[in-house]
């Protein structure tokens, strides 16, 4: 018995050892983009270590700044091509400017491109700093909301009536954060804001919150105040 209480400690001591956690900040004031991308298959020593290795030391004057990155673990709605979600600081979109004319970057943008199946970018900002500790074993919500102005209220209304039945235990949904567009006319990815939550209730919550009467009875709300979106569930990659 006690051979089996030492083995299961251990168990679980690895299984603990195992999760790994990042503190991250989305800041206010800052020039947060979001960039979607997939990257080819024998190409990611390319994109991560040689072009981010090279690249950094000519994005760091404009204050850049890695937040955090994702891997999709499921397409909840739309058909976004993404394998990775990234978050990025700069000081502000007329840095991210300057940075992107600088003739270091635009030799180093090759180098990018071609490890690159997929990628598209957002710019956005945030109404307040929010600092939250993400951790790889949780399951997070990226809705993308290309909002309706005529029947914006709609989506409040939505949230109102369904967060109640959300936020229970068992379904766990805790917003994070709300990213909204920073209206630059250069991007190419520009829903109007993102909404950034965990699922608290793990990767199933989803689909026992759309069983719920509350979802049911309400959802037309949503949709009609969002009549595009693409929605994803990550998982953290934290070295």
């Amino acid at each position: 018995m006690k051979k089996v209480i030492i083995i299961c400690s251990v168990f679980l001591s690895t299984v603990v050892f195992a999760q790994k956690k990042q503190r991250i900040t989305f800041t206010k004031g800052k020039l947060i983009e979001v960039a979607l991308l997939s990257v080819k298959k024998g190409k990611e020593s390319q994109f991560y270590q040689k072009y981010f290795s090279q690249v950094m030391p000519v994005a760091i004057p404009h204050g850049a700044k890695p937040i955090a990155s994702f891997a999709t673990t499921r397409q909840v709605i739309g058909n976004n091509p993404a394998q990775v979600v990234v978050f990025f600081e700069w000081a502000s979109l007329e840095e991210k400017r300057k940075f992107e004319k600088k003739p270091a970057f635009l030799k180093l943008r090759n180098i990018r491109d071609n490890a690159l199946n997929y990628l598209v970018q957002g710019y956005f900002q945030v109404e307040q700093t929010k600092t939250v500790e993400i951790q790889d074993n949780k399951v997070y919500d990226f809705a993308a909301l290309w909002v309706d102005n005529a029947n914006a209220s709609k989506l409040s209304q939505y949230f109102k009536a369904v967060m109640p039945e959300a936020s229970k235990p068992n379904i766990g949904y805790k917003p994070i954060t709300t990213l909204v567009s920073a209206g630059a006319k250069d991007q190419n990815w520009h829903p109007s804001l993102i909404a950034f939550a965990e699922w608290q209730g793990g990767s199933n919550a989803l689909d026992r919150l759309e069983k719920t009467k509350a979802f049911k009875e309400n959802v037309h709300l949503r949709e009609a105040a969002t009549p595009y979106k693409e929605v994803f569930h990550l998982k953290p990659l934290i070295q």
